[in-house]
């Protein structure tokens, strides 16, 4: 009986002994599969990203060498990040630059989630067949549900024929090897060959901007419109300079007020605003007469300039902005004449009529004036209405892949589809205004 008892204390002994060497083994075992499909799983996801990224859209890749992007993001848009490395992919041929500068850019858009940034490489260069320059600008579209508003508008500044329209493409981002989502990667508003071909020491780029001007030191107008110098081609003489565009600018305000159209085409480009006004109007950009307002004065005749247009992520029937009352999903643009002397006669109801600047809407009061901006929208975008649609479904459908995996890093939830139907039918609708307002 003992021996028996013994035999079988022996055998729940090894049983008990086997099970936690089972135990032991199988745990670590469940845990290194897990990891292992884990690990694969994720490898396959970043595999997914990095060949669509090569072979179906260009990939920017950047390399930070004295900080980490988390530092970038939580600091001030001015503060520059030197000696980086940024690596350019497209269709497997990769190009590599180094000492590369690395900044913030904008003003509401860089206190959101996605950031926007500039770059700056060492030498000129022109990534993706772009025109060469130094400075680029990767814009994030966090704010437009389809990232294809932008790169419209400088489509339509072609059309209508803009001295010095802005080009970009969409490229996918990572830094510091994590995906950063989809970008558009554009030329920059500055003085350059490629860019604002100003050449004389007289020559000066400034932005009207009522809204963040102030900031960075205003030069008011007799109306109390804020301009910026955003740059000049003579530094040692750039006050001058800016005293000089002012004095331009207030003659021609003065000659607005007189009806005096003579006047005014000594002051200014006429062709050149009217293409402003349209462009800002048939794509219905917020910010056009208070901000990001651009104007550069030649001395080759001594005139001032409009353009070109930029930030249009809120533009073309933009949902996201629906401030006081106006109705985005009505292709009648709120800007248009009539609309625009409403707001600025009730800056008591409407808070921000105080910052619209009133130039283009006094110039449309000119006959002559409103002459020639039907005359340019029938020299250029008139009957152009297949060729534009047709343009935002073929970049709708080249970038579609890249918003999905954006959206998913960013966790955004907007139909695309849905979203680029809409775009379609409101720039449809919008054309169709347009024709009868401007058109033959």
């Amino acid at each position: 009986m003992k021996k028996k008892k013994r035999a079988k204390s022996k055998t729940a002994s090894k049983a008990k002994h086997t099970k936690k060497l089972s135990l032991f083994v199988v745990i670590p075992l469940i845990l290194v599969s897990l990891f292992v499909i884990a690990a694969t799983t994720y490898k396959i996801v970043e595999i997914v990203l990095t060949n669509n990224s090569s072979i179906n859209f260009p990939k920017l890749e950047i390399s930070l060498k004295d900080a980490p992007i988390e530092q970038v993001d939580i600091g001030t848009k001015d503060i520059k990040y030197f000696n980086n490395t940024a690596t350019l992919t497209m269709d497997g041929n990769s190009t590599t630059f180094e000492n590369v500068e690395i900044k913030g850019r904008g003003n509401y858009t860089w206190t959101l989630a996605k950031k926007p940034y500039q770059i700056k490489f060492e030498d000129k260069e022109s990534p993706l067949g772009l025109n060469k320059g130094k400075k680029w600008i990767l814009l994030a579209n966090y704010l437009d549900p389809t990232s294809l508003r932008t790169d419209i508008v400088f489509y339509l500044e072609h059309l209508f024929g803009e001295k010095y329209p802005l080009n970009g493409k969409f490229v996918e981002l990572y830094i510091d090897n994590v995906y950063r989502g989809l970008y558009y990667l554009t030329e920059k508003v500055e003085i350059g060959e490629n860019r604002i071909n100003l050449k004389s020491s007289s020559d000066i780029l400034v932005e009207l901007d009522n809204l963040y001007g102030a900031t960075n030191g205003c030069y008011y107008d007799k109306d109390g419109d804020c301009l910026v110098i955003k740059e000049s081609v003579n530094k040692d003489d750039e006050e001058n300079n800016m005293q000089e565009f002012l004095k331009t600018f207030n003659s021609l305000k003065s000659a607005i007020r007189h009806q005096d159209y003579e006047k005014i085409v000594d002051s200014v480009d006429v062709d050149s605003f009217a293409k402003y006004f349209l462009l800002s109007e048939f794509v219905v950009n917020p910010d056009a007469y208070s901000t990001s307002f651009f104007m550069y004065k030649n001395e080759l005749d001594n005139k001032i300039y409009a353009g070109p247009g930029w930030d249009f992520d809120l533009a073309l029937g933009n949902k996201n902005w629906t401030h006081y009352g106006i109705d985005q999903e009505n292709f009648l643009s709120p800007f248009e004449t009539t609309a625009l002397k409403n707001y600025l006669d009730k800056p008591e109801e409407v808070p921000f009529a105080k910052s619209i600047s009133s130039i283009l809407y006094d110039l449309m009061n000119i006959p002559e004036f409103e002459e020639r901006v039907k005359e340019i929208y029938q020299e250029t975008l008139s009957g152009k209405d297949e060729e534009l649609l047709e343009y935002i479904k073929s970049q709708a459908e080249y970038i579609r892949s890249a918003v999905s995996r954006d959206q998913e890093r960013w966790k955004i939830r907007n139909n695309f589809d849905e979203e680029v139907d809409y775009l379609v039918d409101w720039v449809a609708k919008r054309y169709d205004h347009f024709e009868e307002v401007y058109g033959n």
